[in-house]
Formats: structure tokens, sequence, C-alpha cells
């Protein structure tokens, strides 16, 4: 699993998926329950998880961000409409925000973990990097 090259974009598709399928379960068994947009703070939040997957069973992997932003919009894009949570013009607009944001997250998570690789608290720094981008996320969503 060390030299797998698109384990990031799979398991951006897994934390989606696992996400989706909980979504939908909540809304067949408890249909009056409110559910979460898929708006900024909550694609960070995607992204994070699915970056400190990555970071921890394959060590953090180097990959062009062209083919990380072309699938991971597509991840954005098909797995909510195959889900039935968007429509096709939605999913077009979830691809291309979906792409921007996990590619400007990847790229911040692995610049700060090319900083904070050694040393003794090399093993809670991805923790920590990705809590501070969520919050950091959560505020930009506040200002828009």
């Amino acid at each position: 699993m060390k030299n797998s090259k698109y384990f990031l974009i799979t398991a951006l598709a897994v934390v989606m998926g696992i996400a989706l399928l909980v979504m939908t379960l909540v809304r067949t068994f408890i249909p009056m329950a409110v559910m979460p947009r898929l708006d900024i703070p909550n694609m960070v939040l995607l992204s994070v998880v699915a970056l400190l997957l990555e970071h921890y069973l394959t060590g953090g992997s180097k990959g062009g961000y062209v083919v990380i932003f072309l699938l991971s919009a597509l991840a954005f894009g098909l797995l909510p409409l195959a889900a039935f949570f968007a429509q096709p013009l939605e999913a077009l607009k979830l691809a291309a925000v979906g792409g921007c944001v996990f590619t400007a997250v990847a790229w911040i998570f692995r610049s700060m973990q090319e900083r904070l690789s050694s040393g003794p608290v090399a093993r809670i720094a991805p923790v920590m990097g990705a809590l501070g981008i969520y919050l950091a996320a959560q505020c930009f969503a506040g200002i828009l």
C-alpha cells in the first residue's frame, strides 16, 4: 500500500461514500431529520479526514495537483449525484467547488506536514494541523 499513487482520491471516495450512506439511511429511517449541506466547511472536513487517512496509512504520498483537482472534482460531483442528493446542475457546482477546496486543503496540509514531520510531536502534528485547517475553514465560511 506504500506505492499506491491514487490512495488519496480513493480515501476521499470512501469517506464521501460512508457519509452519503449515513445520510441516506438517516433520510430513509428518520425523514424529519435536518440534513447537513455539502458546503465549504463540510467539504473541508471530508477532505481533512481523507488526508489524515492517507497520511497515517501510506505515510503521505506526492502527487500532481492537477490530477488531484480533476479526480476530486469527479468525486465531489458524481457521488452526490449518484446518491440523489444533488441535481445535475448542482453536481457541476459541487464538482467545481469541491475540486478547488480539496486541492487547496491538500496543498496546505502537505506543506504543513513537510515542516512538522520531525521531532517528538511528529505523530500528533497531522491531527492538530487538520484541526487548524478545519477551524480556519469555519472562520472563512463565517466571513462569507
